[in-house]
This record gives structure tokens, sequence and C-alpha cells, in this order.
């Protein structure tokens, strides 16, 4: 039987209570860990144990364990060798071996408090894998002394102070950060009152139509959704929802005009991941120069005015006053699909009907 656990300090808590002998292999041992392991095993059960330190596992969590061995049998040693990471508990009552494998340290916030994940592991046959791999590892490590922790404690103290040096550091810039999305929250709070105010007004319905009107006379000017029998002349005069640039694109079009064709068909299939088709359309096979992400993200507009908004200069430079900036370091569609998304939410929020209204509404603002 394998099962999944968040919190390891129940399931572990049931498994050491009855154990006979333990083994555990882990990259971080605090004195809450020792304190856990010590208070909940029997007092006659084998501890064995290899701990690391590329993690600040603290020295006086060791002496502890080294000083249970004035009552019960110790085994402990630190792995030194290579960078060391595991988290790995075995217990053995009688002869049923239990195995526990996952994220979790021997800390509190390992067994108790942080986001952990472990597999608690019944198999016999794993957990004496898990018992060779664990005395492979032994054999590779040096034997834990008041001579080793006397080496390693003040080096263990130095590494405390830049820690905390380092916590204050980040500290303060979540600090900064959180003032930071203090402002933007404001800011937004602000559009979408005026959002708001907007949708609850006459003129609405007016912007409403006119943009249903544009959609439909865009639609038409494409031949949407065969794009074949095309009317770009209308489609260039048509300034709403974008402007193109005729003189950068209209040669590539016109000379390629089926490959233009499967370029829309391809951008306007909702099959496809909306990433991938963003990506794909401007850098993929099916890509024309020049027809940018204002052109294909129009084209999207048209084809769907509740699931895609309309990207260029004119609508990101609307939302920068309101701290809705767009994400760096990732691809045109990964961002444009993240943009939707929180663009979206807006909608939901003011009601308003689509992302051509939002567009019309922001030029009002």
């Amino acid at each position: 039987m394998t099962n999944i656990t968040t919190k390891l300090s129940v399931n572990l808590k049931n498994a050491f209570k009855t154990a006979d002998e333990i083994w555990v292999a882990v990259a971080l041992l605090n004195l809450q860990g020792f304190e856990f392991i010590a208070g909940t095993i029997k007092k006659d059960c084998k501890i064995n144990f290899i701990g690391g330190i590329d993690l600040p596992t603290d020295p006086l969590a060791l002496t502890k364990l080294l000083s249970l061995k004035a009552k019960q049998t110790v085994s402990a040693y630190m792995f030194t060798k290579e960078t060391y990471h595991p988290k790995v508990f075995i217990t053995k009552t009688g002869n049923e071996l239990k195995s526990f494998i996952g994220s979790a340290n021997a800390t509190n916030g390992g067994l108790n408090n942080n986001i952990e994940m472990t597999i608690e592991i019944d198999n016999q046959e794993i957990s004496k894998q898990l018992l060779d791999w664990f005395s492979k590892t032994q054999d590779n490590s040096q034997i834990l002394t008041t001579d080793f922790i006397a080496d390693y404690t003040p080096r263990y103290k130095n590494r405390i102070k830049r820690r905390k040096e380092d916590r204050e550091e980040i500290d303060e810039f979540k600090k900064t950060e959180q003032k930071k999305l203090e402002a933007n929250l404001k800011a937004k709070d602000l559009l979408i009152s005026k959002l708001k105010a907007i949708r609850n007004s006459r003129v609405y319905q007016t912007y409403k139509q006119d943009r249903a009107d544009i959609i439909k006379e865009l639609k038409k000017s494409l031949d949407y959704p065969n794009f074949i029998n095309l009317d770009l002349a209308t489609f260039w005069r048509t300034k709403e929802l974008g402007t193109i640039v005729p003189i950068r694109v209209k040669g590539k079009i016109n000379n390629d005009r089926a490959k233009f064709t499967k370029l829309m068909k391809y951008i306007c299939d909702d099959s496809i991941p909306l990433n991938t088709r963003i990506d794909e359309g401007l850098n993929g096979k099916l890509s024309i120069d020049n027809v940018s992400e204002g052109f294909i993200s129009k084209v999207l507009v048209i084809h769907n005015p509740n699931e895609y908004y309309i990207h260029n200069k004119e609508f990101t430079d609307n939302l920068k006053p309101f701290g809705l900036s767009f994400p760096r370091g990732l691809s045109t569609g990964d961002k444009y699909q993240l943009t939707r998304d929180t663009l979206r939410n807006i909608l939901e929020e003011t009601n308003i009907d689509d992302f051509a209204v939002l567009d019309q509404c922001l030029i009002q603002i």
C-alpha cells in the first residue's frame, strides 16, 4: 500500500511509536526535528542516522543525538563527500518495514508547517532496497564524533549569521514589493471603479453597439472564417481595434494569399493552445513578415471578442497608469495568454461584455 501525506509528523509518529529500529537520512536536522524523533521512539529503539551539512544542520541537535548513546543504540554518520539532499525515514516493527520518502527534512517546518509531500510505502521489497541504499550511503559517510561537531560549529555559526543577513535583505525586498503591490491594487481598484462607472452610464450601450458593428465589418473585410475573398482596403481603413499600417504588410499578404489564409485559420483554431497559436503565428512556418502581434490579436478579437483582447501599444499604455504591467521574460504567446487571463477577471468584475468593448472604455478613460 502507498499513501501520500502532506503533514509527515502524524503518519511518522504512528510508525515511530512502535518501531524497534529506525533509519533516518535527511539533509537537515534541527533541535525540533531531534526532539520529535527522541520524544516519539521507544527507549529501546535502535537509531540509524545519516545527516548532511549542505543545509544548516544544527550542531546542538547532533550533540544531543550523540548523547543518546548513553541510553540506547545509536549509529550516527555525516555525509560530506558530495551535495547531500535525501529525506528518507524507514521503520522496522517486528519483521515489518515501512518507508517514508518525500521533501520533508527533520525540522518542525518539514514535519508540520511547510507545504511538503511525502509518500508512505508499505511494500517490503521497496523498503529493503531503501535499506540497501542507506547502507551504501553510510559506507561513504564519516562517523559523527564530538571532534566533527567541534570543527563544524564555528562554520555553522558563521553560516547562520550570513543567513540572518540574507533573511533581513529578503525581508526588506518583500516589504518593498508589498508596497508596490498595495499601490498597484489601489490603482487597479481605481481602474475598476472608472470602468464600472462607464458600464453603468448611458453611453455604454452605444460603445457596445459600435464595437459589434466594427467587428461585423472587419469579419466581412477578411471574409471570416474563410479568409479567401479579402477586402484589405476596408480592413486597413478600419482603425478601431488597432491601426495596421498597410505599407508594411500589404505586399506580403498579396504575394501569398494561400499562406495568409492558412495563417488566419490557424490563429482562429481554438483547439490549439492559445500561446502556441501566438508564437507559431509570429515565428513559425506560417508566419508572414510584418503580420505582427497587433495584427494577429485584432483577428483574434474579430474571431471571438469574449476570449481575446487587442494587444498593441495604445492598449498597454492605457493600462500602465493603473498598475497593470505586462509580464516580461516570457514568449509572446505566454505573455498574451497570462495577460488575457488577468483582463478576463476585470471583465467579470466590471460586467463589461467583451474585450472589444473594454478597449473602447479604456480609450475613454
